[in-house]
């Protein structure tokens, strides 16, 4: 299968590894381990909404790769977690901004779209999680 999306995957990974705003965040491909630390994102699922024929030799494919943010935060309130979440995420928009392509020259587009945010209490903390994708147009 001729596909992108696992390139993409790893640099949106690396990128995000790189952020300042995520420092001291565990950034995984995939779901991490158990007792995965309390501060992670993880890059996961990977669907494609779309593919087309462009000329006889190439072809558009559009990807989503979701993007989970989770953080517990001890003493905090709701309020706290949530707002540490829109941090992150802002930080991995940033960096998308100032990377739209994530270094790879097939990528024509890319975007970030939030998709959830919600927080909960658990065992004496406060814990929260925001949920995106990052939806790209490649040329194959």
């Amino acid at each position: 299968m001729s596909t992108q999306a696992f390139a993409v995957k790893a640099a949106l990974r690396d990128m995000i590894k790189a952020r300042p705003a995520l420092a001291g965040y565990q950034v995984t491909w995939g779901y991490p381990m158990r007792n995965p630390e309390r501060r992670w994102v993880f890059v996961g699922e990977v669907q494609w909404p779309d593919s087309q024929w462009v000329t006889n030799r190439s072809r558009d494919e559009v990807f989503e790769i979701s993007v989970i943010v989770n953080c517990q935060l001890s003493g905090a309130t709701s309020e706290e977690v949530e707002s540490e979440l829109q941090r992150m995420a802002a930080g991995i928009e940033d960096g998308m901004k100032a990377s739209p392509t994530l270094g790879i020259q097939s990528v024509v587009t890319s975007d970030f779209i939030p998709k959830k945010l919600c927080s909960f209490p658990s065992d004496q903390v406060y814990e929260g999680q925001f949920e995106a994708v990052v939806r790209v147009k490649a040329r194959l």
